[in-house]
């Protein structure tokens, strides 16, 4: 009897004694967001799952924010804390689209009410394409609140194996102090490195052909201002402000050789007709023909995106050009709409 309990106690060590150590690895290191401690081993993030992860950050975090950021990969690169006179959460990630927006506003005011009043509005062009194809496919809102409001969710992901990969990955990114591309740090911050020219100039070509063969092909201008407008007319005691990222000349310019100035010309009117005004930064100007300010066709640094929050929050910044950001309102818009017409690249 005594060799038998002997050996189930050995038995059940070799099985209890490894899952305590991937629980506690995965709890310390935290790649999903699940608790909000900080430590030198985690203080680089990888971002393998940014929907749930910032949702995550949102269920179990202390949620002091009044704003928030909403909008694509561009918009996730810009610092929240770059947004002068709030304290603003980034809730952007890739290829976020405008269906997403209501159901991640709606659940930070439930999960925190009473302390949203302004939210920011990164817009993209791509995203108003009806026959849009990405390369990846994302669950809607409501899949990734799910999951973390499920009983015991955080503590059931500390023995998940794919949870230790990722892990594994940060304690090392961490342990040696070198950031990783795409990565977070502990505060929601996003890290994009620079690139040498010949590697910035061929991911601009790699992501100019995506965008003429899968972005823009196929073009049919969607109805954006349903959608915008049922957002605001739900948070109607909120302050929107709205801005459109400036990606490159270059990918710019396709999009007007490809034939599709009219009906950017018709989002950039449907965007003011919804919220009275919109920070547009998508047009040729001193940044966005700087190619030394972009990582690839679409995706500026995030010094780039400081200027863009500081333009669009009012922060007297010496650094920001004269020519970017041009405030739309129903007086401006057909000057500057009528100055994108002349100044058009031949197709």
């Amino acid at each position: 009897m005594n060799a038998y309990k002997k050996w189930l106690i050995i038995t059940l060590l070799f099985i209890l004694l490894p899952l305590a150590a991937l629980a506690g690895f995965n709890y310390y290191i935290d790649p999903l967001w699940n608790f909000r401690h900080a430590n030198p081993y985690n203080r680089i993030q990888a971002s393998f799952d940014e929907r749930q992860q910032k949702t995550n950050y949102v269920t179990f975090g202390d949620f002091d924010y009044d704003a928030l950021i909403l909008g694509s990969s561009r918009t996730s690169y810009i610092s929240q804390d770059d947004f002068y006179g709030c304290k603003a959460y980034n809730y952007a990630v890739n290829n976020m689209l405008m269906e997403e927006y209501q159901g991640y506003v709606k659940y930070a005011r439930q999960k925190h009410p009473g302390q949203i009043d302004t939210i920011f509005l990164g817009l993209d062009f791509f995203t108003t394409n009806r026959n849009l194809k990405l390369d990846n496919q994302f669950n809607p809102p409501s899949y990734y609140i799910g999951q973390a409001g499920e009983f015991g969710y955080r503590y059931k992901t500390l023995l998940s194996i794919d949870a230790f990969k990722y892990a594994r990955q940060n304690y090392y990114a961490s342990r040696q102090g070198v950031a990783v591309n795409y990565a977070y740090d502990r505060n929601n911050v996003k890290t994009l490195l620079k690139v040498d020219k010949a590697t910035r100039d061929a991911q601009i070509k790699s992501s100019l052909e995506r965008y003429r063969t899968r972005i823009y092909a196929d073009y049919k201008y969607r109805e954006v201002k349903k959608t915008l407008t049922a957002l605001k007319k739900d948070n109607p005691d909120t302050r929107f402000v709205v801005f459109t990222t400036p990606v490159s000349a270059p990918l710019y310019n396709q999009m007007v050789q490809m034939g599709l100035l009219p009906y950017y010309q018709q989002w950039l009117t449907d965007l003011v007709d919804v919220f009275g005004q919109v920070y547009c930064f998508t047009y040729p100007n001193s940044v966005t023909t700087n190619l030394d300010n972009y990582y690839d066709a679409g995706h500026f640094y995030p010094e780039i995106g400081t200027l863009v929050a500081h333009r669009v929050t009012g922060f007297s910044d010496p650094n920001i050009p004269p020519d970017f950001g041009a405030l739309l309102t129903q007086q401006t818009l057909p000057a500057f709409l009528n100055d994108l017409n002349n100044k058009a690249p031949n197709p």
